[in-house]
Order: structure tokens, then C-alpha cells, then sequence
């Protein structure tokens, strides 16, 4: 496990920085509680990844409360949604009828 750059850019609120993280590979979004924010975060999504030189590129996307900032993050990042606890799955009328199995 080696020390990752993260590069963060665009936040209209603060400017350009950089972090040293220990991770193995960095995720695709970042959220980020501001310092002193009371619960105001940054989301960032991942541009680039540079492996030879453990350099990852995000950009920020959205500021706020952290249940408007995280799916507007997850809708840039083209990521899907996190399933709900209490999701269940809906027939598609694709489904091989259960009569004929077997």
C-alpha cells in the first residue's frame, strides 16, 4: 500500500488543494464534511486516476446538505444509486414464470 495524492479542484468555496491519503485505489466520488460547515459537505467526483505517479483528479460537483449533495454526486459519476435497506425487487414481467421451472 503506497501514499495517494488526491487533487481537488473547482469548489467555488475554497481553493484548489491537495490530500495524502493511505488507500489502496481511490473510490469514484468523495464526500467531504466542510471544516466548521455543521454538516455542509463537498462532493467531488473522479476525473482521472494516474497509478504510475498514485495521483487521483477530482472535481467538485455540489455543496450542501449531505442528502442533496451525495445523489447529485452519484448522478455525475454515472454510478448507480445505493440500494435501500427495505428495497425489494420488482417483477419486470421478464422473469421466467416460476411454473415452468424445473
Amino acid at each position: 500500500m503506497g501514499h495517494w495524492v488526491y487533487e481537488f479542484s473547482g469548489c467555488p468555496d475554497s481553493a484548489d488543494y491537495q490530500q495524502i491519503a493511505d488507500d489502496e485505489k481511490p473510490g469514484d466520488v468523495v464526500l467531504r464534511e466542510r471544516q466548521g460547515g455543521l454538516g455542509i459537505v463537498d462532493g467531488f467526483v473522479r476525473e482521472s486516476v494516474d497509478n504510475m505517479m498514485m495521483v487521483a483528479r477530482y472535481r467538485w460537483v455540489a455543496s450542501g446538505d449531505p442528502s442533496t449533495v451525495a445523489p447529485a454526486v452519484l448522478q455525475a459519476s454515472r454510478l448507480p444509486p445505493p440500494a435501500r435497506r427495505d428495497a425489494r425487487p420488482v417483477p419486470t414481467g421478464s422473469e421466467p414464470d416460476a411454473s415452468q421451472s424445473a
